[in-house]
C-alpha cells in the first residue's frame, strides 16, 4: 500500500503548478523525499532560499492536495 499511496500522491501533486514557471512541482523536481507509511505522507518542496517566503502558498497547496488523496490520513510538506 505504501508505494501505491506514494504513486497516487505523486500523481495528485502534478496538478500543483509553480506560478512563476508553469511547471508542476513533480516535473520541476521540487518534490523531494516523498514517503508514505500507515496513511501518513511527508515530503519536502525544494525551493531556492530567496523564493521561500513567496512559495509558502505553493507548499500549502501541495500539502492540501496530498491530504486529499484517498488513503491519506495526514500529509506534511516542509
Amino acid at each position: 500500500m505504501g508505494e501505491q499511496l506514494v504513486d497516487a500522491v505523486r500523481a495528485a501533486l502534478r496538478s500543483v503548478r509553480d506560478p512563476a514557471t508553469g511547471q508542476d512541482v513533480v516535473e520541476s523536481g521540487m518534490v523531494q523525499g516523498l514517503a508514505a507509511r500507515d496513511g501518513l505522507v511527508q515530503f519536502a518542496l525544494a525551493v531556492p532560499r530567496e523564493r521561500a517566503r513567496e512559495m509558502e502558498p505553493l507548499r500549502l497547496a501541495a500539502e492540501k492536495m496530498a491530504a486529499g488523496v484517498a488513503g491519506v490520513l495526514s500529509a506534511t510538506a516542509v
